[in-house]
């Protein structure tokens, strides 16, 4: 099943962001390039397996999000595209994390206190991830014995489980890093805004991921509805496919690409600056509005 009006809007994408869509299709190469045999990553610094898997787990998690983003805008879905890019945006901020050389976390504009014996290592960073990962486990599976369909044997052997395996990850950052992760209820100890400072990118925050918040949490209603009244009588609500937003999205979700294929190229030495830094302008200069917006 196809929305109203969605056949014309895709002929009218495929026509008017046509170069747009290459820029995309070069993008998403270079990013699944990455996972093929002929590629050698040659990191500059020590990498033991575990970080590397899950580096490259974030690189082949944005990959899928950025092909999904596309999709929705060649359907003329730029609104959930606009969503879609939000997650990718969060996406980019754990690469960054994970990724990036050297890190100072930054809470309301200041440092974060060192912890002793816990440096913000690049490897220690994997080890943050890795025990919210597990903390967000264990707690999940508690709602899910407390309220879902699961027997009490089964639900109390899956939670000694996950019981142990947070436990052992929480050992490894120690107390002070663990109730900074409770606290901040985030892999990084601080909140969004504060990690996109940290990472000298307040913008991404304040220009898209704030604005893109009502779309994802469902209060944003009004922008589906056109108040002024027809000639016969009816309201017009917005239901169908439209081209609104696409560019818009489209153009977005290819620098967050970018930034995410950057600091991965950079953290592996995976011999990408060329093609980087050739598709770099070419997605500066993607269209940001459609003809007809």
């Amino acid at each position: 099943m196809r929305l109203p009006g969605e056949d014309e809007l895709r002929k009218a994408i495929r026509a008017d962001l046509a170069s747009e869509l290459q820029v995309t299709s070069d993008l998403l190469s270079i990013g699944t390039g990455v996972f093929l045999t002929p590629v050698r990553p040659n990191p500059k610094d020590e990498m033991d397996h575990l970080e590397a898997w899950m580096c490259l787990g974030i690189v082949a998690k944005a990959c899928r999000q950025y092909r999904g983003i596309v999709a929705l805008a060649e359907i003329a879905l730029g609104d959930v595209a606009d969503s879609n890019g939000r997650m990718l945006a969060e996406t980019m901020l754990a690469a960054e994390f994970l990724m990036r050389p050297t890190l100072v976390l930054k809470r309301g504009g200041k440092p974060l206190p060192e912890v002793p014996g816990f440096p913000l290592t690049t490897a220690f960073r994997t080890k943050l991830y890795l025990a919210h990962d597990a903390a967000s486990l264990l707690k999940t599976l508690k709602e899910i014995a407390k309220y879902g369909e699961i027997s009490a044997e089964d639900a109390n052997r899956a939670l000694k489980v996950a019981e142990e395996h947070a436990k052992e990850e929480a050992d490894g950052i120690g107390s002070e890093w663990a109730k900074r992760q409770k606290e901040g209820r985030s892999y990084s100890g601080v909140g969004v805004l504060d990690l996109a400072e940290s990472i000298d990118m307040p913008f991404l925050y304040h220009t898209f991921y704030r604005p893109a918040s009502a779309g994802v949490h469902g209060t944003d209603a009004r922008k589906y509805i056109e108040p002024e009244e027809r000639p016969d009588g009816g309201i017009t609500f917005h239901a169908c496919s439209s081209e609104k937003g696409v560019a818009e999205a489209l153009i977005f979700a290819s620098l967050v690409m970018l930034q995410v294929l950057n600091v991965a190229n950079q953290r592996f030495g995976l011999g990408l600056d060329e093609r980087l830094s050739e598709i770099a302008p070419r997605i500066q200069n993607m269209a940001r509005r459609l003809p007809n917006e």
